[in-house]
This record gives C-alpha cells, structure tokens and sequence, in this order.
C-alpha cells in the first residue's frame, strides 16, 4: 500500500492539486499542517481519497489536532506538523514519542527540508513542503509493505 504524504502548503492550493492528479490510485493521504484549511478545501475534491489531516503553527484556530497517531496497512504511524516536537532543533522528541507509543513511522512538517532518517527500528520522514519557498517543492510517497517500509522523497 502506497500513501502521499504532504505538508506545508502556505496557499499554493494548485501545487496539492497536482500531485494528488499525478497518483490517482493512491487513496491514503497525510497533510502535516500550515494550509490546512487550503487542504481540506482541496481534499473535498478527490472522494476516492482517505485524509488525515493535521493542523501547523500557521494554522490559526484550526479544529485539526497538530498531531496524532494512525494505523495503515498494520503499521503504527505518528504523524505530526512537529513544531510542538522542536523538529527543526532536533528529531529526538518526536522520536522518543514515536518509542513510548510503538510506531514504526514517523511523519513530520515544519522544516520545509525534505529528510528521511532511520534509528532504533522507526522510519523518520518530512516530505518537505509545497510551496513556493521549498525549491524545489517537495513531497514523500512511502510504500507500506508486508516486507517492510520504503521511503520516497520526490520534487514536484
């Protein structure tokens, strides 16, 4: 099972539109935070799509938690925008949460720099950020397998 993990829209709405366009059969989707009402606004578009959606620093009096934890295809998934975790100090918070809670992946925002990290059995993936100050923008298609997980980190 593939999912689409994004973050960090900043109002470019058509930049989510096109990369959900580009990866119709892929049907489980993660959004990290800042732009989330864009977000949700795009999402209502694709029915045949699951959101998970989440709120960031810039979501102002959003509704969406700023993180939580999923399950997808048996995998134990942490999913955060990261700002409450100190993501662009370090990824040590959010990993010893990831730990206490049993998650194999963790999914995080905020830096707008696309890394992907493996320590102590957890996968540690930020996928970047579509927006215009990401150059280029970037996003994670991630593979949830029975073998494994596999992490790609792909540019618009």
């Amino acid at each position: 099972m593939q999912i689409l993990v994004v973050s960090d829209l900043h109002r470019r709405k058509s930049f989510f539109e096109k990369v959900l366009d580009k990866y119709p059969d892929i049907n489980t989707v993660f959004f990290l935070g800042d732009g989330v009402d864009d977000a949700v606004d795009v999402g209502s578009f694709y029915s045949n799509k699951t959101f998970h959606f989440l709120s960031g620093n810039c979501d102002f009096f959003s509704k969406y938690p700023s993180s939580g934890f999923f399950s997808v295809n048996g995998v134990k998934i942490l999913a955060s925008h990261g700002h409450t975790y100190g993501v662009k100090s370090s990824t040590e918070h959010i990993l010893s949460a990831a730990k206490r809670e049993g998650a194999s992946l963790v999914l995080y925002g905020h830096t707008h720099i696309q890394r992907e990290e493996y320590c102590d059995g957890i996968h540690i993936v930020c996928p970047g950020a579509l927006d215009n100050y990401a150059e280029p923008p970037g996003y994670a298609i991630i593979d949830i397998t029975d073998k494994g997980i596999v992490v790609n980190l792909l540019r618009l």
